[in-house]
């Protein structure tokens, strides 16, 4: 759960003939304020403000990062900072103490640590905390507020202390998709003498993560205005070189060419137009790797910028790039951005002296929402007229089958009969396939990085896919569909008992098929040779399911669809053949594809983008391929039992082993990933919708044959009507309602 706590502190005014600052504590979870408190602090007392004066001294005699024209302003000399930095830290836990807060009476407050310490006993480890101190006072801003020894106990959890201005508005920002989902960062280096080389290694490795760094080198003014215009816009600015602020910190400037003098120097108000129109299209957050920052944070904030993160006083290269290296490690984990500064804060510590670690501060809008790496994406879609074209692609996939039957065949009736005998291919399509083709596609839209096992397994997909396909065209048991209507061909009598051999079967049980199933005396000729004609077969194959001794007859359909007696007379091979190829390669190619979608979020989660979302349409992809586990059960159950043998019959023949053994795989990775990747507000739902599937498969497996053959099925009597009105009603409820449901209502919170 997440968590605000924010102090506000007023300009000073008069209590009890004393000045005091106004501070208002106020406590907000996801749903809203939970506490406000209003109390007073005493000014800064003078030894807390001369040791303050002193630490921005001294820091400041090691920072080489301030605009080149004061930096000849500075002295060197030797201190020992890490007394220096216990001594203002002292002096801010006094002030900050028992004595410092005062109630509107003018006694001693200790509402507000008795509020924080009771506070923090309610949170958890897991719980994210943000801490914002909003006041408009630059020496109160440059304060180091995480060393408070109240705050302390939250920060050593892994919450960060950010500060505000008091005034602010809310940006809205609206995601739009695009078609490559990248993080772009636009990354100006003012001085190449300060030696950027390691923090341009930095930024360059976002790009396995979705970053998309553009790096200007000591840029003109005119460069920097042209790439700050870009259409497409920035999610971050990057600065490292010279900048400062003015004395109040309300005013801030940056050095992006020392080469063209006062012309290189630009202060924040001469980029207002651009810098508002990028923050309105996508900027979330400016990074400055130089001094005194301070200025430049309050101007952007001004604009609405969400975040900041800038040095409070002059800082040293090498600071500034540990900051920067450990700042991205954790960020592009997916930690928040308070968390991310926290977790370089701490590394700062182990490696400089105290005081150092001080510099960094996050400048926040209190109304900005919570940033983390993710949310600097949207996802990856086409535009819609390329949408639409695929959409019309897609439907013609679906669709292909059954129109070519309808129109190469010409007539209901032969429709009818093919769905009945192969509703796996012929009816589901355009009943559920649609789901499956869907879902993918939006999923591949939430990977926002092409990972090594992605790419490996998509590979795989089209190498499975494309052997499959090849395999199944030059496999045996043709389907009739595949033949022209007029297809004939001529079987050898030296060819027969090679064929009588391998599939079971011989002349005399051909030619003992009953005279009221089929008339054997026409399809053998004087010299023993066999012809075959689709247009005698089929008219016994629609009633075939009427007669009991059909085996003979089997055994002839069996030598008919085979792949060698029509191998070297591939006239008769309908249109409808490739139509059925172009559907089987959207069923499996779907199949095989939720193996890469499923690896991806396994082995890569940080790749995904809203991983709630993902999942869902993961899940709904396995559903729409599970729902043909009964269709393709019923082609073994009936169609190939009835055409070829019941000893094909069975509910693991065929490619059903296979196909079981990859759902209790995947069923078992989707599991998993769901506990690793999704939030806990999703989980149950996603395992619930997950586990919904796997019990409408296992029905489907039982009791989905007996339907599919009533409705669609040789045992339907009119499959046309409940095909149609199905595939209209699954189809509106799914686009119009469910996967409406599933935009608006599934976030990555």
């Amino acid at each position: 759960m997440a968590f605000k706590i924010s102090f506000k502190i007023g300009g000073r005014v008069q209590l009890n003939h004393s000045e005091v600052l106004p501070v208002t504590l106020a406590i907000y979870d996801q749903e809203g304020q939970i506490e406000e408190l209003v109390s007073f602090l005493s000014p800064l007392p003078k030894p807390l403000e001369d040791k303050f004066k002193e630490w921005q001294y001294y820091i400041g005699l090691q920072g080489n990062r301030k605009v080149a024209k004061n930096r000849d302003k500075l002295i060197s000399g030797v201190v020992n900072l890490t007394e220096l930095a216990n001594s203002l830290k002292t002096e801010l836990n006094k002030w900050l103490g028992r004595d410092g807060w005062i109630d509107e009476n003018g006694q001693s407050d200790q509402r507000v640590s008795r509020v924080l310490e009771k506070f923090r006993k309610k949170i958890t480890q897991k719980d994210e905390i943000q801490i914002i101190v909003q006041t408009e006072d630059r020496q109160l801003r440059g304060l180091p507020w995480q060393e408070w020894d109240t705050l302390a106990a939250y920060t050593s959890r892994g919450v960060e202390v950010a500060i505000s201005a008091t005034n602010f508005k809310r940006l809205t920002q609206k995601q739009t998709p695009q078609l490559k989902a990248t993080a772009r960062i636009l990354v100006v280096f003012g001085d190449e003498k300060l030696g950027f080389a390691e923090e341009e290694d930095f930024i360059k490795s976002l790009r396995q993560h979705g970053g998309e760094p553009h790096i200007l080198r000591q840029p003109t003014r005119q460069e920097l205005e042209q790439k700050l215009k870009d259409s497409q816009g920035w999610q971050i600015f990057f600065f490292a070189g010279h900048s400062e602020s003015d004395r109040d910190g309300r005013i801030g400037r940056i050095q992006i060419n020392s080469a063209d003098g006062a012309q290189g120097i630009i202060e924040i108000t001469e980029l207002t137009d651009l810098l508002q129109d990028a923050i309105q299209k996508k900027l979330q957050l400016a990074i400055f790797n130089s001094c005194d920052g301070l200025g430049l944070a309050n101007q952007l904030t001004e604009l609405s910028l969400p975040y900041c993160i800038v040095m409070r006083e002059m800082v040293e290269s090498s600071v500034a790039r540990e900051l920067l290296r450990h700042f991205l490690e954790a960020f592009v984990k997916d930690r928040s951005l308070f968390a991310s500064m926290n977790a370089a804060r701490q590394q700062l510590q182990k490696k400089f002296e105290p005081g150092k670690s001080w510099l960094p501060v996050i400048v926040a809008n209190p109304l900005a929402k919570e940033l983390t790496w993710n949310r600097l994406f949207s996802e990856r879609r086409l535009s819609w007229r390329w949408e639409m074209v695929l959409g019309m692609i897609a439907i013609a996939v679906l669709v292909c089958l059954p129109i070519g039957i309808f129109s190469e065949f010409q007539g209901w009736e032969t429709l009818t009969l093919y769905a009945g005998l192969y509703p796996h291919l012929v009816v589901y399509p355009s009943l559920f396939l649609w789901m499956p083709l869907f879902a993918a596609y939006r999923a591949h839209c939430m990977i926002r990085v092409k990972t090594r096992p992605f790419v490996f397994l998509t590979l795989l997909t089209i190498f499975l896919v494309s052997g499959g396909l090849f395999f199944e065209l030059t496999g045996d048991r043709i389907m009739l569909m595949e033949f022209k209507s007029d297809a004939t061909t001529t079987i050898y009598a030296q060819q027969l008992p090679q064929l009588y051999l391998k599939w079971q079967t011989s002349a005399a049980d051909i030619q003992n098929i009953p005279q009221e199933i089929f008339n054997t005396r026409q399809i053998f000729d004087v010299d023993g040779n066999l012809t075959l004609k689709k247009s005698e077969l089929e008219p016994v194959i629609k009633r075939l399911h009427t007669f009991d001794n059909i085996a003979g007859f089997q055994g002839l359909l069996r030598i008919a669809t085979a792949y060698d007696v029509w191998r070297q007379n591939t006239q008769p091979f309908s249109i409808s053949r490739w139509f059925y190829a172009f559907t089987f390669i959207a069923i499996i190619s779907c199949g095989v594809q939720i193996l890469a979608l499923v690896a991806t979020i396994w082995f890569v989660p940080d790749s995904i983008f809203n991983k709630n979302k993902y999942l869902t349409y993961v899940i709904i992809c396995e559903l729409g391929i599970l729902l043909w586990v009964p269709f393709q059960s019923y082609s073994i159950e009936h169609t190939k039992s009835l055409l070829f043998s019941p000893e094909l019959k069975g509910t693991l023949a065929g490619l059903n082993v296979l196909l079981y053994a990859i759902i209790a795989i995947i069923f078992s990775a989707t599991v998993s990933s769901i506990y690793r990747s999704a939030t806990k507000k999703y989980q149950p739902i996603l395992l619930s919708f997950l586990l919904g599937s796997f019990i409408l498969t296992l029905l489907g497996s039982w009791f989905g044959v007996y339907l599919i053959d009533h409705l669609f099925g040789m045992n339907s009597t009119n499959p046309l009507t409940p095909w149609f009105a199905s595939s209209l009603f699954f189809a509106v409820l799914f686009f119009f309602l469910f996967v409406r449901l599933i935009d608006h209502g599934v976030g990555d919170e």
